[in-house]
C-alpha cells in the first residue's frame, strides 16, 4: 500500500513520530527540524513536537502555512488531526506582521497589513 512508504506519524497532541528506516531524507529531516522540535533521535525512530515558539522559527524562516500543510499531508501515513491544524494555522498567522527596521539610527515599526 503506498500510505505505508511515508515516514510520518502526527499526533493531536502535537508530537511528530518518524521512521528513518524506510523512506528518510536530509530534505525531510531539516523540514521536521524547521517546524517542530527533536525530542528524541535514534537511529531507527526519530521524534518532534511541534510548539509554538518551533512554528515562530519556521515561518521566520519563510515558510507558511500552506506550505507546511502541503508537506504534512504528503509524508504523513494518518490524517493531519484537526487539532494541528488550529495550532499550525493560529501560530504562522500570528507571526510576522510587524517588522522592526533600523534606519539611520533609530527603530522604526514597519507592517503591511492596514491599522483596522
Amino acid at each position: 500500500m503506498y500510505y505505508t512508504r511515508k515516514p510520518l506519524w502526527i499526533f493531536q497532541d502535537g508530537y511528530l513520530i518518524s521512521n528513518t528506516y524506510q523512506y528518510w531524507s536530509e530534505n525531510l529531516e531539516d523540514f521536521l527540524i524547521a517546524i517542530s522540535e527533536p525530542v528524541v533521535r535514534t537511529k531507527l525512530v526519530h521524534e518532534f513536537v511541534l510548539t509554538p515558539y518551533s512554528l515562530y522559527a519556521a515561518v521566520t524562516s519563510g515558510l507558511n502555512s500552506e506550505t507546511i500543510f502541503k508537506v504534512l499531508r504528503s509524508i504523513s501515513r494518518n490524517k493531519v488531526p484537526k487539532l494541528i491544524d488550529k495550532l499550525i494555522k493560529y501560530c504562522t498567522n500570528m507571526y510576522g506582521k510587524l517588522h522592526l527596521i533600523l534606519h539611520s539610527g533609530q527603530y522604526l515599526i514597519f507592517s503591511i497589513h492596514s491599522s483596522s
